[in-house]
């Protein structure tokens, strides 16, 4: 026997069929209807991602009690939600180069400079020790570690590599693709100088900082961020939209 499906998943089974329909008729007030061929389209990629035909996706809906027309009308709904979403706010919502900025560098500028992301030139060198090491092998890495730190001048010294451990050329790094407490070191350490060690789960790591460089981003990248912040925004518009659409219908669920 199947379990009768609970209050609560009714109740969103209920929103969701609700929300689609406002959408939907959002979009007949604004003549927006969804394009049949982005709606197969969509339905083809889905089935293809579970290795399957589109009539195998439609069968196996089918044995988890769905019909796949629901499945379509739930494409089309979206398909026409973003696109009256567009219409409607696309002239509302700006995005400027500071917003960019703020974006690409993680942070604001201050005194009204701009934000700029940094590349660095890192040299990385890591004592390695075995999974389920004691503490006596982990202290004897941290004390090559600080030895070699105390010894440092020049990332010239690291060409050779250093005895006991690996050494890894990392060009052009972003700080945001290190861990902490890593990224903190590096970003606060001058050219020429050696991180304190820190430990990782598989090795005492220290990073030598051969080199930074900032620059605005280029225009991909730009462009790229603008357009998240462009489609963040528009999601925030479509939440409200939705919200007031719900209210003004006086939808009550029974």
């Amino acid at each position: 026997t199947h379990e009768e499906p609970s209050a609560v998943l009714k109740k969103k089974a209920s929103d969701l069929l609700i929300d689609e329909r406002l959408q939907m008729q959002e979009g007949r007030k604004l003549g927006v209807s969804a394009d049949e061929d982005e709606v197969a389209k969509i339905l083809d990629d889905m089935a293809k991602k579970n290795n399957l035909t589109v009539d195998g996706l439609s069968t196996a809906l089918g044995r988890a009690g769905v019909n796949i027309r629901t499945l379509k009308d739930r494409i089309r709904a979206q398909l026409v939600w973003q696109d009256v979403v567009r219409r409607k706010f696309r002239y509302e919502i700006t995005i400027g180069d500071a917003e960019v900025d703020k974006a690409l560098a993680g942070t604001g500028g201050e005194g009204g400079g701009t934000p700029a992301e940094t590349a660095l030139q890192l040299r990385q060198v890591k004592y390695e020790f075995p999974a389920g090491a004691d503490q006596n092998t982990i202290a004897s890495r941290l004390a090559a570690a600080e030895g070699l730190r105390a010894r440092f001048e020049t990332c010239a010294d690291l060409a050779k590599g250093v005895e006991g451990a690996s050494v890894k050329t990392l060009a052009d790094q972003q700080p945001a693709s290190l861990a902490q407490p890593a990224r903190l070191l590096v970003m606060n350490a001058k050219i020429g100088q050696m991180t304190p060690p820190t430990l990782s789960a598989s090795a005492v790591e220290l990073y030598a900082v051969c080199g930074k460089r900032s620059f605005r981003g280029d225009d991909k990248t730009r462009a790229d961020a603008t357009r998240k912040l462009m489609n963040d925004e528009m999601m925030i518009h479509a939440e409200r939209l939705l919200r007031d659409l719900r209210q003004d219908a006086f939808v009550e669920y029974r």
